[in-house]
Parts: C-alpha cells; structure tokens; sequence
C-alpha cells in the first residue's frame, strides 16, 4: 500500500510556530478539502504537543490519554493523503534516541512518510527571542548572559544534527530559512509554500499570534522564580505566566521588546557557530550561512536587560510593586495540591520537551 506523506513541523521553537499553528487549527476545513488533514490540537493554539509527546512514547497522564487516541485514530482513518502534525516539542523530543526511535516508528505504523519542515533561524537572534518566552513562562531563571553561552556550546544549537536525523529516518528535510523578511511578511506563505499549497487559497495566511516580549515581564518572572527558590510545576507556572501578563495590562505598564544581547555576544555567538550553520546552508540551499541570512548575521544590539541596565527609581519602584504581586499570587498557587501534581505531564521540562539526552 502507497504511504501517505506525513508533513512534520518541528519548529524550532520562536520560529513563527504559534502562527503556523493556528493558521492550521483556523483552516482544518479548508486544508482537509485541499487533501491535507490536521489533527485536533488539545490547546486553543493549534499546537500538537500531546500527540507529538504520545507518538513519542512520553507518559501523557491518563487524563490526556484520550484526546491522544482519538487523534491516532483520526490519521489512521483519515482518506486524506498528507496529514500535518506541528509542535516545536519535537525540538527537544528528538534528541533522544529512545524517544526518536519511537516517534518514527509509531509513523511508520500508521503508513506515512515522514516529511520534517524545519525554520532554522540565525542563533543570536533565536537565543535571545527564546530565552525571553522562556523566564517570562517561569522556566527558567538563570541570567541571559550564562544562557547565551551556554546555549552556544550546546548541540541543540547547530542544525546540522536535523540532516542526520532526517537522513537516519529516511525522512526528507524541508529547510525554510526565518529571517527578519520572513518576519515582515509573515512565515505562513512559507510554510504552505513547503507543503505545496500557493498561499493566496486563504485570506489569512499572514496572520501572527504572539506578542513580543519585554524587559519588565522578563525582569519580574525572573526574580519572583528566584525568590520561590524551587521549580514551579507546569500548571504552576502556567498560572504565574497569565497572572503577570494581567499585572503588566492592568496597570498599563510599557513593556517593549526584550533584548539581552551586546554586539560583542552576539558575535562571539556567530564566530562559534559558523562551520556548522556553512556546512548546513551549504547542504540544504546551496548557500553560505550569511548569504542566506544577510539580514540578521552582523546585526548590532543594545541591551535593556534590567539586570545589565539598571532601571530609573520609577521603573525600579514598579517592577518591585510587580515583583511582590506575583511572589505573593505564586506562593498562594504552590499550595494547592491540585496543581502540584508530582507527575511527568506536570513538569516544565517534560512538557517543553526537554528529554535527558540519550
């Protein structure tokens, strides 16, 4: 029997994947009719995160076990030729043996061929819009500068390992290069454009969904993780995300676009990364690294981290109000055993898809 062609969307994560992802939620009807089905996503954004984590073979909590079910049941019932799964869990998901190994087996069950649609973005740029959403999810803790080089030496930085990955599960790789003009004009032309879908089949196909994020709500969740001294559980944290994103619009606080970046980091970042964002350009388009990202690659910052550029007394006065707010709510939450829950579902790495590498 022929395999049906299985679109995988593995992000990297602040890659435009929340536009994509619901784009794809808004036009399940419309896609369905073009012979491309997309599965029911679990949260109201469109992403695929539990049928990712349940293909995968991570332990979902019984209470997501159905929802994941139905969603196995409905690709392989489906009429529908390509099926589209996106979720930049997968970014994390994928670097470990056991969990690669089963994910690609669990598509060759179900009769597809995998097809992995990557948005590689330059790495100075990526790290800083990341490490961002990630203090402001109270994730993490730690100071920019420590997470920039350390992110710099890590594997998961450099794109090479999705050839191998691709070319050890027989799977092709569709590269599509996130740069600041598939900002302006929006990543969901491209990605259609990668499945083979013209763009102007839909009205909204330039659609964003997420909101910058600034140097207050980076500053307050960093601080109010550190005074809590302990890792928040993912309910937790998800409550002190919506928590301070209500502080900040309550009281009409300005929070513009986060940068903790410096000229020199950032060209310490792209010096140590340039054989292997070549040797990948090279590979998939043909092109140095530069040529493809001559917009990003050289760019020049100016930090307005709070902890690198100290604050104004007025500044300062308002994010000590916020930080005892959301200490005070986030103590509160701790103590309610319904979002304590010692289970895999429930912890932030687990659900960021960060997986002990095997």
């Amino acid at each position: 029997m022929t395999k049906r062609v299985c679109y995988i969307h593995v992000g990297p994560h602040k890659s435009g994947t929340t536009s994509v992802q619901w784009f794809l939620q808004e036009n399940r009807a419309e896609l369905l009719k073009l012979g491309y089905f997309v599965p029911e996503s679990e949260t109201k954004r469109g992403a695929h995160h539990l049928l990712a984590e349940g293909l995968a073979g991570l332990e979902v909590g019984e209470h997501r076990e159905p929802p994941l079910n139905r969603s196995i049941c409905a690709i392989a019932e489906t009429p529908a030729e390509a099926i589209i799964i996106s979720s930049e869990a997968l970014e994390g998901l994928l670097r470990n043996r056991w969990h690669t190994e089963t994910f690609f087996n669990r598509i060759a069950e179900l009769n597809l061929q995998p097809k992995l649609i990557l948005f590689p973005r330059n790495q100075v740029q990526w790290i800083n819009s990341s490490y961002a959403s990630s203090v402001k999810s109270f994730r993490r803790s730690d100071s920019f500068q420590s997470g920039v080089l350390g992110f710099a030496e890590s594997p998961d930085a450099r794109f090479c390992r999705w050839i191998e990955l691709a070319e050890m599960h027989d799977a092709e790789l569709i590269a599509r290069p996130f740069t600041r003009e598939t900002i302006a004009r929006g990543v969901i032309p491209e990605f259609l454009q990668s499945i083979g879908i013209v763009s102007s089949h839909f009205r909204d196909s330039t659609i964003r969904r997420n909101e910058a994020v600034g140097p207050f709500s980076v500053y307050v969740a960093r601080e109010v993780l550190r005074s809590l001294g302990k890792p928040l559980t993912w309910l937790q944290a998800r409550r002190c995300k919506v928590e301070l994103a209500k502080y900040v619009q309550q009281n009409r606080l300005s929070d513009a676009r986060y940068c903790g970046l410096t000229t020199a980091i950032a060209r310490h970042v792209e010096e140590e990364l340039r054989p292997d964002n070549d040797a990948f350009a090279q590979r998939v388009w043909g092109k140095s690294w530069t040529d493809i990202f001559a917009s990003d690659v050289g760019a020049q910052f100016t930090p307005n981290d709070f902890e690198m550029c100290l604050p104004d007394r007025f500044m300062a006065r308002h994010l000590r109000r916020a930080i005892k707010h959301v200490t005070a709510f986030a103590r509160n939450i701790i103590q309610d055993p319904d979002l304590a829950v010692n289970a895999p579902w429930n912890d932030v790495a687990h659900r960021s898809g960060l997986v002990p590498r095997a």
